[in-house]
């Protein structure tokens, strides 16, 4: 079995198992230690380093250390960067002998591709997390003038997809009474929040009963607007925030200027058996569930008739398994060569 090191040199603050069940937390975070306790599970050995945290700690199999115990690890197979690309020559040389792994969860812009310059000896693969994002960054990197420019003297970047996992305990998830006028936005502010807001006010207009509750995830805290039916809940632990999903009648979403490179609010909401409002970009057509229907962000009136529609009779969404923990497992598996 592999030694596998995550790196995560950028969170602000150390977090683990019981801050995923305890407070509010970021998708990425919650995603690497998810993937980190499948590895472990199947005997691999795990290390998570945090640039973040003072100490080594151990949970479900895991290694957790910071900087001051990085020098007394045994070498890692793997050694997988999160984000930041200029952390691989960082790592390569405490491990010289690892293969490296870049895994992003966001879209990069044509400058990204300028990275293929950098001389790195061991060579790198690129993780991300849907098809639709590993698309993206393959035509930016490989596809791209740019890309092809690189293409005749340098090998091509190897791209791979692993899903972020999401826990099959949620299909099992008590039904709660829903409220056919709660409608729920689950996501930081940067991502559409002040589209989602004028979208709610006018269509608050006409269907006068709707009340829309805002979460943070919080690591954003930008000041809410106050607007008339809108109710802002803060920072939310996951057990609230899956009750409150289970009682909405959708995950409201109208916007276009974000696009999620997964969506883990579109899993776990349709996992929760609740649909999500949303238009069709980034990756939510592959994520959400095919009943999960999705709207223009820029057609009130279609979002109106949606929504009046789901009053009525709410699309069959559920868990989907190709997110589940035997199937990201295999796609881990596939992406380091085990």
């Amino acid at each position: 079995m592999a030694h596998i090191f995550f790196a995560d040199t950028t969170h602000p603050k150390p977090y683990g198992f019981a801050e995923l069940a305890a407070q509010a937390m970021g998708g990425t975070e919650s995603s690497v230690l998810r993937t980190a306790a499948i590895l472990a599970k199947n005997d691999h050995a795990v290390t998570v380093f945090q640039q973040a945290r003072d100490g080594a700690t151990e949970h479900s199999g895991i290694q957790f250390i910071g900087p001051q115990q990085l020098a007394t690890i045994s070498a890692p197979d793997h050694v997988v960067v999160l984000r930041k690309f200029p952390q691989l020559k960082v790592f390569e040389k405490h491990f010289p002998k690892a293969s490296f792994h870049l895994w992003i969860h966001t879209y990069k812009n044509w400058e990204y591709s300028l990275k293929r310059a950098i001389t790195f000896k061991p060579g790198w693969q690129l993780i991300t997390n849907s098809k639709t994002h590993a698309a993206d960054c393959d035509r930016l990197l490989n596809r791209g003038l740019l890309g092809q420019l690189f293409n005749l003297f340098k090998a091509k970047i190897d791209i791979k997809t692993c899903y972020n996992p999401i826990p099959a305990s949620l299909a099992d998830y008590p039904a709660q009474a829903r409220n056919t006028n709660k409608l729920l936005f689950l996501s930081a502010p940067n991502k559409g929040l002040a589209q989602t807001l004028r979208t709610f006010q006018q269509i608050n207009r006409h269907l006068k009963d709707l009340k829309l509750y805002v979460a943070n995830p919080g690591y954003r805290d930008d000041q809410p607007e106050d607007i008339p039916n809108v109710h802002y809940l803060g920072a939310l632990p996951a057990a609230e925030v899956k009750a409150h999903i289970a009682s909405s009648l959708c995950v409201f979403y109208p916007q276009n200027s974000f696009a999620e490179t997964f969506g883990l609010i579109y899993a776990e909401a349709n996992a929760l058996g609740t649909p999500v409002l949303a238009h069709d970009i980034g990756a939510a057509r592959e994520i959400l569930h095919p009943s999960n229907v999705l709207i223009d962000a820029e057609d009130n009136y279609q979002i109106t008739k949606t929504l009046v529609n789901w009053q009525r009779e709410l699309p069959q969404v559920s868990y989907r398994h190709m997110f589940d923990d035997e199937s990201v497992y295999s796609q881990w598996l596939d992406a380091l060569g085990l």
